[in-house]
């Protein structure tokens, strides 16, 4: 399937504090400049293996590239982007690779978490085997909710690489973490 091709309706989610923010595809021509905004005000405290990038140039390429050969989805509030997640496949087009960023004022909401639940369920949907990600060894949190989500450590060195097999995991979380609070998500 093309990537370009991928129909998606953009819904309405809340955050852990109940406030509302949308998640819809992504648009290079018509979000670009605000995406860009959103990593040049990014944390670089909080970079994960050298992204998102700092300077605007690199921003722009690195944006550039994920646009022509990924999918993406932004969570946006008020007109801003708050939240990017895009896969890239695989040469061989049965996987997909995997980045996610929410801008710092956004983190610790839920926000990551139904932004990566929503793009794993299209993933699925598109006929993916899996979905592939790479982290940095000491992002505890972040691997935390990737395990939450059913992804599983394949390579624990300097970084960490998880994946996700698609065709054995049927549902987006493992059993024993659907106890938590879950965070509500209403189509538009």
């Amino acid at each position: 399937m093309k990537l370009d091709s991928i129909e998606f309706k953009e819904f309405t989610a809340r955050d852990k504090i109940k406030e509302p923010f949308t998640i819809r595809k992504y648009i290079h021509e018509e979000d670009r400049e605000k995406l860009i905004q959103m990593y040049e005000n990014f944390d670089p405290s909080l970079r994960c293996l050298g992204l998102p990038p700092i300077t605007r140039v690199a921003i722009e390429n690195w944006i550039d590239y994920l646009a022509k050969n990924g999918f993406a989805l932004v969570a946006e509030k008020d007109g801003r982007i708050i939240g990017h997640v895009v896969i890239v496949p695989t040469e061989d087009g049965k996987k997909a690779d995997i980045t996610i960023f929410i801008h710092q004022d956004f983190q610790n909401r839920g926000v990551g978490q139904i932004l990566m639940k929503t793009m794993i369920d299209l993933c699925r949907k598109i006929g993916f085997d899996g979905i592939m990600l790479v982290t940095e060894r000491t992002n505890a949190r972040a691997i935390h909710v990737y395990k939450k989500l059913g992804f599983e450590v394949v390579s624990p060195y300097i970084e960490y690489d998880m994946y996700l097999d698609l065709k054995k995991s049927e549902g987006t979380e493992k059993p024993e973490e659907s106890k938590e609070e879950k965070v509500v998500i209403s189509p538009a």
